[in-house]
């Protein structure tokens, strides 16, 4: 009878584990252009972004300017970012998170849902195709999300071919950390030639700081935003999200 009772709270904890993840294509539906605000210390190009860096205090900020969902950095020896932090900011929020870092194998996905994460960040540039379609297909299976990042056509073929939903145009080559907001022009017009454009979630990553770079982004038909660096800098991060987004 005892082993009979913890087995059944075993199935009630498992549902628990099981429960549907925050949903960033949800967000991504909406009419207005979705917003992902990123939280982040440092990059290999700019060194640290924030010195006085408190993730919590960033999310409070984020959550009052009405952002959409929280992209966390986690690499550690490039980005300054911690597991711990997302593990953390998982408890503040019920905003979608996006797990971003350098995801090559399954068990790095595991890894990101028992973090706590909603959808979790694949580079085509970094994966064969065979791969990105496995870690894409282990992260459905897990009921998450991901976002395949593009930054040239040759990346765009694989995430064609893949499976996603989610597209991620990063304007910034990282071979030399170059950016160039023409990049997302550059894939939407392939998309739009192939007759795909409306197929996928279109979200532009880099290089986003001004009111007519999400201007120029609307006009292109993207879906979403991820802002990260300007906002990091902002000394009032409410007051930057709604000079760059009047609606929010």
């Amino acid at each position: 009878m005892i082993l009979d009772k913890i087995v059944a709270e075993k199935k009630i904890e498992v549902e628990q584990i099981k429960k549907p993840r925050n949903s960033l294509i949800s967000k991504l539906t909406e009419e207005t252009i979705t917003l992902i605000a990123e939280i982040k210390k440092a990059s290999p190009s700019k060194g640290i972004i924030k010195p006085d860096f408190d993730p919590v205090l960033q999310l409070k900020a984020y959550l009052k300017g009405g952002t959409d969902a929280i992209s966390i950095l986690t690499d550690k020896k490039f980005f300054q970012g911690s597991k711990e932090i997302l593990r953390r900011l998982r408890k503040k929020t019920r905003l979608p998170i996006l797990r971003k870092d350098f995801i090559i194998d399954s068990l790095q996905v595991y890894e990101s849902f028992f973090l706590g994460a909603d959808v979790i960040l694949l580079i085509a540039a970094i994966l064969e195709e065979v791969k990105l379609r496995n870690l894409l297909d282990t992260a459905h299976s897990l009921g998450m999300e991901a976002l395949v990042e593009v930054h040239n056509l040759n990346d765009l073929k694989k995430a064609l071919t893949s499976g996603a939903r989610i597209i991620g145009i990063n304007n910034r080559d990282l071979q030399d950390f170059t950016v160039e907001l023409s990049t997302t022009e550059r894939i939407v017009n392939e998309l739009v030639r192939m007759n795909l454009k409306d197929k996928y979630y279109l979200v532009s990553e880099s290089g986003i700081k001004t009111r007519n770079d999400i201007e120029y982004l609307k006009k292109l038909g993207i879906n979403g935003v991820l802002i990260g660096e300007s906002l990091m800098r902002a000394e009032d991060p409410v007051a930057k999200i709604k000079e760059l987004f009047s609606c929010k």
